[in-house]
């Protein structure tokens, strides 16, 4: 870091840093996902193709929340709008998942949305737009 580029505010580290755990967790869940083609009901299934593609999926998920993470770190614009847009698709899904599933579990939504919150806030408002104003 150059003497005249503006550090990184707070909040936006803050964001960074659920973004990591977020993405890191991903991958934890991909791994064990994978792990789960070899149980007995999905090999008498016959799905374990299906499991492993879901797995890898997550996987590849997790790394790039991470790498959106990083450019988010270093103040890139463009992973600031593609952290935004990650997030709310994840919102989406949540509150699709709580249509189809009709189960009236508000749980996922609840989560997301403070998630939303969370991580997008800080990049957007505040401090955060300034940073990202002045890159």
């Amino acid at each position: 870091m150059t003497g005249d580029e503006p550090s990184r505010p707070g909040w936006v580290t803050w964001a960074v840093v659920l973004m990591y755990i977020g993405g890191i967790t991903q991958i934890a869940l991909g791994i064990v996902t994978l792990f789960l083609r070899y149980a007995p009901d999905v090999a008498a299934d016959g799905i374990a193709l299906g499991v492993t593609l879901v797995g890898a999926g997550i996987i590849l998920f997790g790394l790039f929340v991470v790498a959106l993470a990083s450019g988010v770190a270093r103040g890139s614009r463009a992973s600031r709008l593609g952290a935004t847009v990650v997030i709310l698709l994840g919102l989406a899904l949540s509150v699709i998942d709580l249509v189809v599933a009709d189960d009236g579990d508000w749980s996922g939504v609840t989560i997301q949305l403070v998630l939303v919150a969370a991580v997008v806030l800080p990049l957007w408002v505040g401090p955060g737009r300034r940073y990202f104003a002045m890159r």
